[in-house]
This record gives structure tokens, C-alpha cells and sequence, in this order.
């Protein structure tokens, strides 16, 4: 592909420009090249600002002569067209302060047209500013040559080759997910690369158990390991009818019976106390068997109702294990369920005894799951570091480096996980985000936007990688705007047999 020179302007608001060539058919009303010229190729610039991208095509410019441009506009967040907006177009010579101003149209989202004529041939001077709700932003473009033939364009353009460019438009860009970083230099941490697993925390998980001996009868059908309930749920029921040993319904009449009858002789013990009829050590028997009894009545009572004993769940969590079935006899005491409230976790990394003496430099830590799409840094789940093993794993002879998190994100305790100890720090690198890298057989590459929609597949030469971002030895410079997310779909449009069609028809 014939690319242009690269532009650069420096603005107010840190602008960076760059100039590329794309093949780009336009129509200019009212002149005829018929097939005595062929028409010199235009130029196209891709300017950033503070929130907003511009992406503008330029015909080869003649004199007294309308000409129509589609002016792109792309939001820096979330890499979509921008669908609204004020946008108000500034066109007037190098030399003179003298301004015609026009405003763009919206053709389709993301793109304004824009219709300037020119009546003498120089250098011009183009200012676009884009107005919305949220920001404004304003673009200039300096040095925009009219010629009054296209001989004489054809003529004064430079074109330098620069192979192995990928198109990718702009409507192919908003309708995919798809987004670009400039590469910065900063610092990564050497890793450590190991697995390991998540864990409950102890304490977290909680035992119902029978408070009384009888035969259960689970209360909801869709008690099943992995769901949730909530404190207080009914669970179980325990039925002690029938059973000769383990009368539910007989325990608590005789309780009744008992506490109705201490009660009575605390009562008249205290008469005759007054009456100093007995003595004081009497007296303080009497009211303990009737503190016994109401203690023993009010166990079977919070539990008991007609028909049976009722077992609620104590926390809110998820059934991690079902120990009885439907109609089984149990003895008191015995545990039905257990519950996990899976607030906490651990994070349990196992490291190999070379690492040993790097144990104590552990920053942090990234990981990645078998069901996550991404790795997640411990951060993200307000995860910290609380101890590393002074004895080995049993069988594994490994090191357990232990992380607690915040159960945010539906983690699920037995999992294993790909984790990424995060050490010392390496300053002043050029780092890519792990998402921007494809490998193709023994090579690593990424694509570098050249332009808005023209992309360069780069090979490089990666370093460390610590499960988010990668370390950039070769390939790239501090600067580059680097797609990090939509690499495989260019990929994929670089090698299609069908080549995207390069005129934009609005």
C-alpha cells in the first residue's frame, strides 16, 4: 500500500496528527477527468483530542471548486461513533485570518459531510470543533494544498511504501468491539507463573445439625447442593411421632408439665422463705430447678410446633453440601446440611522451592480461572497477601503462598486457577496489554494503527508477562497506538478474500 508522509501538529490540547493515504474514491461535482489524468490519490489525517477521534479524507484539492469530505468521529472510551453533536468547520488560507465557516450534516452515525470551496490555490488552514453534551473538542489541520491542476498535485505528492497494512473501516471499528492504546512506557513486576486453588475460608461455612431425634423431612423440593437460602428459610422438618424413644410431642408436654410444677414450688418456697419456715440454701434449690426447667421448655418450644421440630437456616449463603435424604431417621445432634456464606476466600498459590528466597518480595498477585474469559487481579476483589508456608504442601513438596479476597464475582470454592506472583518491579518498560498479542506458529505480533482505518501487523519480541499485561522488548516505540481489543477480528479481515471496498458512500 502507498501511504503519505506522516503530519504531525502539536496543540493546546496535546493533538497528535498523522497523515496516510488511502485509496479512497470521491466524487468532485462539476469536473470531468475523463481518461486523459489520472487523478493523484488524496490524503487522509487521524487526529486525537481529549475525549473524541477525528478520521478525515481530503480529495486532491483544485480551485474554484466545491468538494465534499466525510469527517469520522470516534468516542476515546468506548471506541463507538459518535451519533450526536454540533460540529462547526473553520477553512481559510495559511496567510489570512479570514474564516469561512460551514457546519457538517450528519450522514450516518459517527460521520458529519462537510462541502468547502476554495478560490485560489495555496496553502489552507482547516479547524473543526465538535460540540455534545458531555465535551468539545477542536481539531486543526494546517497546510492543506489547492492546486489549479491535478498535474501539478500529482506532481508535488511524496508517497513512501509501507507494506504489510491491514484496512480496517471505520464502520467495520464501531460495529464490533473494538478499541486502540498508546503505548507508554511504565513499570511491570517479575512473576512467579504457578497454579493453585480457591478456598473457603474457615468460618465461614456453618452445620445445621437435629436438635432432636426423629425422622427428617426435607421442606423445599429444590434443596439441592449449589443453591442459595436465606436466614431463617425453613429447611427441615424433624418428626419425632410414632418413634417410642424419640416423642417429640411427648418431650415437650412432660417439659411443659415439669416447668409448670417447678414453677409452682419456686413459688411457694418463697412464702415460706418469708415465713422463715426454710432456709435460704432451699430456696435457692428451688428457683434452679425452675430456671432448669424454663431453660429445658424453651429449647423444645423455639423449635417445636404441632406436628413436628422445624430447622432454620442461621445465615444467608449456598447449600454446600446435603448430608440427609428425604425420610431418614437421624439421632439428635446429627449434621444435615452444611452452609457456606462464601463472603471470604482463599486464594492458595503453590510455588516450587527454587522460588523460596523471592517469597518475601510478593506484591501482589493476578489469576485466571478455567470459567473466566480474563485474568483478574487480587485488587479487583480487595485481595491481600496474609502469609506465605514455612512447611511444604503434604505429597506436593510446594510452598503455599495464601491470598484472602472478597468473594465479588461468584468465585466458587475447589476451583483451580493459573495465578501470577507479582514481585519486584522493573521501571521505564514498554508495556502492551495481553489482549493486544496473537501468536502466528513461532512469531508474536501486534497491530499498529498507522491511520484511522489503515493497521500495521508488527512482530515483536516479548518479555515478561505477568496474566495482563506483556512486556515489549522489540517492535514497538513509545507512542504507537496499539489495538488491544478487536486484534483477532483485524486478523481475521486481513486475511479475507474479499478486501473491503475503500469508498466510503454516505
Amino acid at each position: 500500500m502507498m501511504r503519505f508522509i506522516k503530519h504531525t501538529i502539536l496543540m493546546g490540547c496535546t493533538i497528535l496528527l498523522v497523515g496516510s493515504c488511502h485509496n479512497h474514491d470521491h466524487t468532485h461535482d462539476g469536473h470531468n477527468h475523463g481518461n486523459e489524468i489520472d487523478m493523484p490519490q488524496g490524503t487522509s489525517y487521524t487526529l486525537r483530542g481529549n475525549r473524541s477521534e477525528l478520521f478525515v479524507e481530503f480529495p486532491a484539492l483544485l480551485t474554484n471548486q466545491n468538494f465534499k469530505i466525510a469527517a469520522h468521529f470516534t468516542d476515546l472510551i468506548s471506541f463507538k461513533a459518535i451519533e450526536n453533536g454540533l460540529l462547526t468547520v473553520k477553512w481559510s488560507k495559511m496567510s489570512d485570518s479570514t474564516n469561512k465557516a460551514t457546519k457538517g450534516v450528519i450522514s450516518s452515525p459517527g460521520i458529519f459531510q462537510v462541502e468547502l470551496n476554495n478560490s485560489s490555490s495555496g496553502n489552507y488552514r482547516i479547524i473543526f470543533t465538535l460540540k455534545t453534551e458531555l465535551f468539545e473538542d477542536t481539531f486543526e489541520i494546517n497546510d492543506i494544498n489547492v492546486y489549479d491542476h491535478y498535474e501539478e498535485a500529482d506532481n508535488t505528492t511524496t508517497a513512501i511504501n509501507k507494506g504489510d497494512e491491514v484496512s480496517f473501516l471505520k464502520e467495520q471499528q464501531w460495529n464490533t468491539e473494538f478499541a486502540v492504546t498508546e503505548i507508554q512506557r511504565k513499570s511491570i513486576n517479575n512473576i512467579i507463573h504457578t497454579s493453585g486453588e480457591i478456598q473457603a475460608v474457615k468460618g465461614d461455612e456453618k452445620y445445621l445439625i437435629a436438635k432432636s431425634s426423629g425422622i427428617v423431612y426435607i421442606m423445599n423440593k429444590n434443596l439441592q447442593e449449589g443453591r442459595d437460602v436465606k436466614a431463617g428459610d425453613n429447611l427441615f422438618k424433624v418428626d419425632s411421632k410414632g418413634l417410642m424413644l424419640a416423642n417429640l410431642k411427648e418431650k415437650f408436654n412432660i417439659a411443659r408439665s415439669t416447668l409448670d410444677q417447678s414453677k409452682m414450688d419456686f413459688q411457694r418456697a418463697e412464702k415460706l422463705y418469708e415465713q422463715k419456715i426454710i432456709g435460704r440454701k432451699e430456696l435457692e434449690k428451688r428457683k434452679m430447678d425452675y430456671e432448669i426447667a424454663l431453660s429445658q421448655f424453651q429449647t423444645l418450644k423455639d423449635s417445636y410446633t404441632p406436628g413436628g421440630q422445624y430447622v432454620k437456616a442461621p445465615v444467608s449463603g449456598f447449600i454446600k453440601k446435603l448430608m440427609i435424604h428425604d425420610g431418614q431417621y437421624v439421632e439428635e445432634g446429627t449434621p444435615l446440611l452444611e452452609i457456606s456464606t462464601n463472603k471470604k476466600l482463599i486464594l492458595q498459590a503453590d510455588v516450587s522451592q527454587k522460588h523460596l528466597p523471592q517469597l518475601p518480595l510478593i506484591k501482589t498477585a493476578n489469576f485466571k480461572t478455567a470459567f473466566m474469559e480474563e485474568v483478574q487481579s487480587i485488587e479487583d476483589y480487595n485481595g491481600k497477601m496474609v502469609s506465605y508456608g514455612k512447611s511444604l504442601v503434604d505429597h506436593t513438596h510446594l510452598i503455599p503462598v495464601l491470598f484472602e479476597l472478597d468473594n465479588l464475582a461468584d468465585l466458587v470454592p475447589g476451583s483451580f486457577v493459573e495465578i501470577f506472583l507479582e514481585t519486584t518491579p522493573i521501571e521505564d518498560q514498554l508495556v502492551v496489554p495481553l489482549s493486544a498479542l496473537l501468536i502466528d506458529f513461532n512469531s508474536s505480533f501486534v497491530y499498529v494503527q498507522t491511520s484511522g482505518e489503515s493497521f500495521e501487523k508488527r512482530e515483536i519480541e516479548p518479555g515478561l508477562n505477568d496474566g495482563i499485561n506483556i512486556q515489549v522488548l522489540k517492535g514497538l516505540e513509545e507512542g504507537d497506538w496499539v489495538v488491544t481489543t478487536g486484534a483477532y477480528q483485524l486478523k481475521m479481515a486481513s486475511m479475507s478474500s474479499s478486501i473491503p471496498s475503500h469508498g466510503h458512500e454516505h
